[in-house]
C-alpha cells in the first residue's frame, strides 16, 4: 500500500550565471549576468516570498540568509496547520 503525499511548499533557487574577475582591482570577486534568487511558496497559507536584502549585502547572501530564514521559521507562523503527511518541493 502506498502513503499519498501532497506538496504543501515549493522553494526555488536560481545560482545566477557569473564569472569570476582575474584580473585587476575587482580580482576574486564575481560579475553577475544573471544574480541569484529564490521564492517560496506555501500552498497551505498562500504565501509567497521572496529575499529582502539589506542595504550592502551581497545577493548570494541574501538568498542563503533568506533560506535559511524560510526552512527555520515559516512552518511555526504558517496560518495554515502542517501535517506531516505533506512534503515540501
Amino acid at each position: 500500500m502506498t502513503t499519498r503525499q501532497e506538496v504543501v511548499a515549493a522553494l526555488f533557487i536560481d545560482c545566477g550565471e557569473g564569472r569570476e574577475i582575474k584580473h585587476g582591482a575587482r580580482a576574486g570577486q564575481i560579475r553577475w549576468t544573471q544574480m541569484p534568487s529564490a521564492r517560496f511558496e506555501c500552498l497551505l497559507c498562500q504565501t509567497a516570498e521572496t529575499p529582502i536584502v539589506r542595504p550592502g549585502e551581497p545577493i548570494p547572501a541574501a538568498v542563503t540568509r533568506f533560506i535559511a530564514h524560510i526552512r527555520t521559521t515559516h512552518q511555526a507562523v504558517c496560518t495554515a496547520a502542517w501535517s506531516s503527511q505533506g512534503a515540501a518541493a
